[in-house]
């Protein structure tokens, strides 16, 4: 693990701002994958409930799924930043945000990432449909 400490001051019309703190790395960090995702979405055949706040929920068709968010097929017009809980089967409701809408298709992030088993589980689920 590397540390790195430091200060910098920058003064303006008289005020001054003084910024310090510590930065450290343990060498795990990974970079984003494919269009800036930090998890490869792996593709998947299921039907799932969304719904948004304050709405009932709707099935949609789920067409890939990874750690940290999902992309539906959806008649539902969403807008980038809507709230949506979306429920897999056999879990309890996954609460997400819309990142991107085009047409029938919603790419949605995850607020907590599911756990990679948890993804395993359902991509082997629908591939045995």
């Amino acid at each position: 693990m590397s540390a790195y400490a430091g200060s910098w001051t920058s003064s303006s019309e008289g005020s001054a701002l003084s910024i310090s703190g510590e930065i450290s790395t343990d060498g795990t960090f990974e970079s984003a994958g494919p269009k800036g995702r930090r998890a490869e979405r792996l593709p998947v055949t299921l039907g799932a409930g969304l719904r948004q706040r304050g709405a009932s929920g709707v099935t949609v068709q789920i067409v890939d799924l990874s750690t940290d968010g999902f992309r539906v097929a959806t008649h539902l017009e969403l807008a980038v930043g809507t709230d949506v809980w979306l429920r897999l089967p056999g879990l309890e409701a996954c609460h997400g945000r819309v990142v991107w809408a085009e047409g029938p298709s919603v790419g949605c992030a995850f607020e907590r990432p599911l756990h990679p088993a948890v993804v395993d589980m359902i991509v082997a689920k629908s591939n045995h449909r």
